[in-house]
């Protein structure tokens, strides 16, 4: 698999083969042991610690190219957190809010050449940046402004793609009749080429999406496309469909923002993920209907919303319950195959969940559902989702929680460091986990000698296979043999009757 240095069993090959590097592998641990707030599962052959738990209200994860951990906090600063491959963490705070300002930190965090960005409800801050820097950074500059003029409890995240355009969620916190027009939008930005005095979300950029209520981290996949997550605000009730649908019948969404000036359909269409409690005139999860906030008689909203041009389909239609926050697309550093028999051949994520996403579910503070980490399945040949694929649980509380109780592991921020291991920001616990496959260093062996084992049988019916097709080319080639022959013996019948012919004729001329 490129650069992983791990080689995938090929069924079909001679001779197959996984290679491992025991060496390479970080198999050890922090040297302080450090309790987790809750019980927690994880996914069957997996194993999670936490590694820190002094980052106050950690929320999006970013790693810089020298595999160092940078979090932003909800305290208003952004933390670095330097680590041995063992997981030792050294903390250290790198910008408050008097390097931006005065102003509240925002949720937005990403990198971009030799470069750092924060948000703020508002703006977008620059700060010059070196891969494992490990000092406080200074002489930010506002790069972009009037994000959300009037609303400081907005949190726009940021994405930088790699040929260096920043998209830029405004977002709605609340849901009333007259969404502003320009609200509900991402807008692109070129950070290559900044000028001088900034951008205004305004009046600069390109608007890449309509009708998208982007809330939480944003991602790119192999093919540096966008994608974010959306959820429903309040509530939605329809008498039509059975009263309040809000728990169970309306859906989350994770959306691909694919192409420039799309309508997502926000706020006019919600969608629907499961209304057979409610109604039989469900349609389907990721069917489009109307809000009914803006219902009336004078259009048909459910046409409208169902016509692509004014509402595009989600990707994947979630539970509203999850309160998903988090979309990372797994781009398969140091991935690993193996089974629960052999474990892993390396501590990484599964090869095959390469250019796929991870969630993280945040939750609802008491609720059953949520407070979980997991992988969303696509289909490998069209890189489609797969709504058929259940979703397989990486990471999850093991129990309700309250806020009477003590506080909830509820997962916001999503990173992958270059071993394939899966991090996750647990905001309100304070805690930051450390997810990986269980290691085996004998896994590929096993892998290999298992494979193996299974070739003489495939063997044999080859060379039966083999054997059969070697009589039938025999016997096609003896009877197209025999059939020359025969065609031989009646081509010589013809020259000699021809010749005979010749010197008859050439007898009665003399």
């Amino acid at each position: 698999m490129e650069y992983t240095n791990a080689l995938v069993p090929d069924a079909s090959s001679e001779h197959p083969l996984v290679i491992s590097h025991p060496e390479d592998q970080p198999v050890c641990n922090p040297n302080v042991v450090i309790e987790p707030s809750h019980k927690f599962k994880t996914l069957q052959g997996y194993e999670a610690i936490v590694l820190t738990n002094a980052i106050p209200k950690p929320r999006k994860l970013i790693l810089d190219h020298a595999d160092h951990l940078l979090a932003v906090s909800g305290t208003n600063s952004l933390y670095s957190i330097r680590m041995d491959e063992c997981g030792n963490p050294n903390v250290m705070l790198l910008i408050d809010q008097s390097s931006i300002g005065n102003q509240i930190f925002a949720h937005g965090l990403a990198q971009y050449a030799d470069h750092i960005y924060v948000t703020t409800p508002s703006s977008v801050w620059q700060f010059n940046y070196v891969d494992g820097q490990h000092t406080p950074l200074t002489g930010g500059i506002k790069v972009l402004d009037n994000i959300n003029i009037d609303d400081d409890s907005a949190q726009p995240d940021i994405a930088i793609d790699p040929f260096g355009y920043a998209y830029i969620p405004r977002t709605v916190t609340e849901l009333h009749e007259n969404v502003e027009p320009g609200h509900a939008i991402i807008k692109r930005f070129n950070f290559r080429q900044i000028p001088e005095g900034g951008y205004d979300f305004d009046n600069d950029g390109q608007v890449h999406a309509i009708g998208a209520n982007s809330h939480g981290s944003m991602s790119f996949d192999a093919q540096a496309r966008l994608w974010g997550i959306e959820a429903p605000l309040g509530t939605v009730d329809r008498s039509d469909m059975g009263g309040d649908i809000t728990e169970k019948g309306l859906a989350g969404e994770i959306n691909l923002y694919e192409f420039p000036m799309e309508n997502y359909g926000f706020p006019y269409c919600f969608t629907e993920y499961d209304l057979s409690s409610y109604t039989a005139n469900g349609l389907g999860k990721g069917t489009q209907w109307g809000h009914p906030m803006f219902m009336n008689e004078t259009m048909d909203l459910d046409s409208y919303c169902q016509t692509l041009d004014n509402s595009q389909q989600p990707a994947f239609p979630l539970t509203s319950s999850s309160n998903a926050i988090a979309v990372n697309f797994y781009m398969g550093e140091s991935c690993s195959v193996g089974d629960l028999e052999s474990m892993g051949t390396s501590v990484g994520m599964p090869c095959n969940w390469t250019d796929t996403p991870i969630v993280a579910y945040h939750g609802q503070e008491g609720g059953p559902e949520g407070h979980s980490v997991v992988h969303l399945g696509m289909d490998d040949l069209g890189h489609r989702p797969r709504w058929d694929k259940r979703e397989e649980i990486i990471f999850e509380a093991a129990e309700p929680c309250s806020s009477d109780d003590l506080p909830c592991i509820s997962p916001v921020g999503l990173a992958v460091d270059s071993f394939g291991r899966l991090l996750l920001a647990a905001t309100i616990s304070n805690e930051i986990f450390r997810v990986n496959r269980i290691y085996n260093p004998r896994a590929a062996q096993e892998l290999t000698t298992r494979t193996m084992q299974k070739k003489p049988a495939a063997r044999r019916k080859k060379a039966e296979q083999d054997a059969a097709e070697a009589v039938d080319t025999a016997k096609e080639k003896k009877d197209e043999s025999l059939e020359n022959d025969s065609e031989d013996q009646d081509s010589e019948k013809t020259q000699k009757s021809q010749r005979y012919q010749d010197v008859k004729c050439s007898k009665a001329k003399n």
